[in-house]
């Protein structure tokens, strides 16, 4: 996995991090044998500090995985808070919802199995943050189909946007990646120049892009 930060300063971040549940050390251990993507330790952490200052009443995420990040999004959720997650792959979904029953979140997540190009647009909104980490390569797509339900002062933050560091440079190992790395920057370049959002990077692991949406009136 690239990351922006050096090496020490990595570890110290995750020094600096309190002690993961034994569930979650063992959705890592998993993730990392089997290859799995999952969010880096201080990722998750920073997602749950921004979902402790924005308090969201209902989650949105793109790509559930094992339910690794789903979990960590639960533990910062107010009571009576939802989250809606989507996972394409089926076995990744039915593990995700074993370790969700592990985790005692059930009567707070929806689990949805499926393409989420095609389950978006069923959803009823609006949500006030929405986390997306599925395929880099459909960001574009995601994007156009989540904004109509992201509401007023809603959060959107984006996992993986240096895709190894080939946003940064526009190179990429070989040339199918192209694709994916163009459209990558693309929705950077959409998301810096939107008229109703203030987006910031952040470069902790892969890097996120961190979004809010504003009224035309406000001025970023």
């Amino acid at each position: 996995m690239f990351t922006v930060m050096p090496e020490d300063i990595t570890n110290f971040l995750r020094e600096m991090m309190p002690e993961r549940s034994e569930l979650l050390k063992s959705i890592e251990k998993e993730c990392l044998e089997e290859y799995i993507p999952l969010v880096e330790p201080e990722v998750g952490r920073f997602l749950q500090v921004l979902v402790q200052i924005k308090r969201p009443s209902r989650i949105l995420e793109i790509g559930t995985g094992i339910g690794y990040s789903s979990i960590l999004l639960a533990q910062a959720l107010d009571e009576n808070k939802h989250i809606t997650t989507i996972e394409i792959d089926k076995n990744r979904y039915e593990r995700a919802c074993k370790n969700f029953a592990a985790a005692g979140i059930n009567e707070i997540i929806t689990p949805l199995w499926g393409d989420a190009n095609e389950i978006i647009p069923t959803l009823k909104g609006p949500f006030d943050f929405v986390f997306m980490d599925a395929a880099k390569g459909q960001y574009p797509e995601f994007f156009s189909k989540i904004w109509p339900l992201l509401c007023k002062d809603g959060v959107l933050v984006i996992d993986n946007i240096f895709l190894n560091g080939w946003v940064i440079n526009m190179t990429w190992p070989e040339r199918r990646k192209k694709t994916m790395v163009c459209r990558v920057r693309k929705l950077l370049e959409t998301l810096k120049n939107h008229t109703e959002l203030t987006t910031a990077i952040v470069p902790l692991g892969d890097g996120l892009s961190v979004s809010t949406r504003r009224t035309l009136h406000e001025k970023s």
